[in-house]
């Protein structure tokens, strides 16, 4: 049974556009939400010079996705200071500290390899890192609470908008039990969409197109391209789940030319998305 959750946030700077700070009710841990521009303004504030775990949200040009560097320091804020130095890639950085001070090296350490872990397994992000953190030895009660850090910290990250370490099978799995799984044609055979609450996503395993038509939207073209290059496509088949913001853009993936998808994409008994959504509304 899934229990509600309480979060606080307090505007520091009375702007939503500056910085946050962010907790959950009964947990120790606090995350601080600052912009690159105001590092420097939070100097001042004493309880970032404590040990904690640290994320640098970004977007990789290249991959065409969003960028995120784990990790970990005895002061944040000096560290994030030499951060500004020596790296530009960045533009956000959300910080975790203890109120209680109970958080040591091997804690972050810790920390931060499994943060690390869980990021790339999730795959959403591009992985900053030039390499593994190192994993601490820890006692098996530091790991039970390490645990439910890793736990309530994954909750703030995702309710301050990065669902960096959430995979998206995981958000797919309880989408595919309770939701339609919807089936659009091809003359290669077929792609599979669910709705999700990140989007809609195309299933592993959907068949794309063999050719892209002149009507094929430049992005979504692109985006095509890229993915038979990075082998997430091959033979012409979907090897992951891949999210979408509409319908008509996940269609079009799969198809090859610009389409509807309200009116591509079908139910088991053959509705279409746009009559289920309208007996919704």
């Amino acid at each position: 049974m899934a229990f509600g959750k309480v979060i606080k946030l307090f505007l520091l700077d009375g702007s939503p556009n500056k910085r946050w700070i962010c907790e959950l009710s009964n947990w120790t841990g606090v995350a601080y939400k600052i912009p690159r521009n105001m590092v420097k303004e939070s100097e001042d504030r004493e309880e970032l010079s404590s040990p904690g775990i640290y994320f640098l949200f970004g977007y990789d040009d290249d991959r065409e996705k969003p960028l995120i560097y784990v990790g970990e320091a005895e002061n944040i804020i000096k560290r994030l200071k030499e951060h500004i130095a020596r790296k530009d890639n960045w533009n956000e950085v959300i910080a975790f500290i203890s109120k209680d001070d109970n958080l040591n090296k091997a804690h972050i350490k810790y920390l931060e390899h499994e943060f690390h872990r869980i990021a790339t397994e999730a795959g959403r992000y591009s992985i900053d890192n030039s390499n593994i953190p190192t994993k601490s030895t820890v006692s098996e009660a530091d790991q039970a609470e390490l645990a439910e850090f890793i736990y309530n910290a994954k909750i703030l990250v995702n309710a301050l908008g990065h669902k960096v370490f959430e995979k998206v099978s995981d958000s797919n799995n309880q989408s595919k039990k309770s939701q339609n799984i919807y089936h659009l044609k091809l003359a290669n055979g077929t792609a599979n969409c669910i709705q999700t609450t990140d989007g809609f996503v195309l299933l592993k395993g959907s068949k794309i197109h063999k050719e892209s038509a002149s009507s094929l939207a430049k992005g979504i073209k692109k985006k095509v391209e890229q993915s038979r290059a990075n082998g997430e496509i091959v033979d012409d088949t979907l090897q992951s789940d891949k999210i979408f913001a509409s319908s008509s853009a996940a269609a079009a993936f799969a198809v090859g030319y610009s389409i509807s998808g309200p009116q591509a994409w079908k139910s088991d008994n053959g509705e279409t998305l746009k009559s289920i959504e309208s007996k919704k509304a």
